[in-house]
């Protein structure tokens, strides 16, 4: 019987010691996969960022390309101002494959002018602006294409009232001597329908280096933000791209940029989770970084969207952590505390264990020595 107890109680010391080993095993893994997780979530925001600004500037630097593109081909006699047809011939191509470009222009130092202009009005589809100097006077003159860029109409010829060689993106490549990019400004100086936009311009020099002109690229913000607006819904991601001024660039919330007198602010839009981001970002600076929300846990990133040389943007994106990211943390969380219930009773009960032998020693030499004395007392009492 003794030695079946025994037996037993050694089985049950194994049995009690590899349940603490196993469990010991199984937190230090759910902790480690945990932190997998955690990195995991990080590469994903820095890969949606990643994404997300690779496919913004997709979406913008070919303009640049093709300011470049047409000052080279001007400065070689192959597209000018005198030739229109050759303008056309050499804009062409881009209004399919890139229709965020609003426009695509030409000025000169002679202040003469060229304008492609997309503007997919009810009576006519494009609109090309030309100021053309005629005895010793700018004179200006509007052709109204429709769809097949076949001519509808021409607007009477008038004296110019427009400059090119006064406008930002003409000073700006001018003074960089190279690719420039403007800050925003309005397409149309009517102050009530204002037409926030960028313009990608490039000069033009002929072989001593004078310059001649200046090519330029309009992008209407409308356009970028529609293009936020895709990206973002695919993602269930907030992305907007702003300036120094907290002025909003372009926004993924919606796909029209509304503009009444002057660009709206991050806070004109009312967003607690962009809130929320701007002032986690601005406590600690961290450049990603995790955040809660009515119950849900945000991934954020904020990080400055260089466009151009000029202008220093900064895009934030704001995405719910995975459901499944969720799903599996929650489910490691349960499993390691279930590992550290089982850890606390089997290490309680093993450690009883151990002390079971001390306590039956005590038992024993107790029984024993109140057996002793009781038989001395017998003796004694028979002599």
């Amino acid at each position: 019987m003794k030695m079946r107890f025994i037996l037993f109680d050694n089985f049950l010391r194994s049995l009690l010691f590899i349940l603490i080993v196993s469990s010991s095993w199984v937190v230090y893994t759910s902790l480690e996969q945990k932190k997998h997780l955690d990195q995991f979530s990080d590469d994903y925001i820095w890969q949606l960022k990643t994404s997300i600004k690779d496919s913004t500037h997709n979406f913008l630097l070919p303009a640049k390309n093709i300011t470049k593109l047409g000052a080279y081909l001007f400065e070689q006699g192959l597209i000018s101002l005198d030739k229109p047809e050759t303008l056309s011939a050499f804009v062409q191509p881009f209004i399919d494959s890139y229709p965020q470009f609003n426009g695509h222009f030409v000025g000169t130092e002679q202040k003469e002018f060229w304008f492609w202009h997309n503007t997919y009005a009810d009576n006519y589809v494009y609109r090309i602006q030309t100021i053309k100097k005629s005895q010793q006077q700018l004179i200006e003159q509007k052709d109204f294409l429709d769809a097949e860029a076949i001519t509808i109409r021409k607007s009477v010829k008038e004296i110019a009232r427009y400059d090119p060689t006064s406008r930002l993106w003409y000073k700006g490549a001018k003074n960089v001597e190279g690719a420039f990019w403007s800050d925003v400004y309005s397409f149309d100086s009517n102050k009530d329908h204002l037409i926030p936009g960028v313009t990608a311009s490039y000069p033009i020099y002929d072989k001593k280096h004078n310059l001649l002109g200046v090519w330029g690229v309009d992008i209407v913000l409308q356009e970028l933000s529609s293009f936020l607006f895709d990206a973002g819904s695919q993602r269930e991601t907030e992305l907007v791209i702003f300036n120094d001024q907290n002025q909003v660039i372009a926004y993924s919330g919606f796909k029209e940029l509304r503009v009444n007198k002057e660009l709206i602010t991050l806070n004109d839009l009312k967003k607690p989770t962009i809130e929320k981001a701007l002032n986690s970002y601005e406590k600690h600076g961290f450049n990603e970084f995790y955040f809660n929300e009515y119950g849900v846990r945000y991934l954020a990133s904020y990080s400055p969207f260089l466009f151009g040389d000029e202008q220093d943007w900064h895009l934030l994106l704001v995405v719910p952590e995975s459901k499944l990211v969720e799903a599996m943390g929650n489910d490691f969380n349960l499993i390691a505390l279930f590992a550290v219930l089982v850890l606390l009773i089997s290490a309680v009960r093993f450690i009883v264990l151990l002390r079971q032998p001390l306590l039956r020693f005590r038992d024993e030499s107790t029984i024993k020595g109140y057996a002793n004395k009781t038989n001395s007392r017998k003796d004694t009492n028979k002599k």
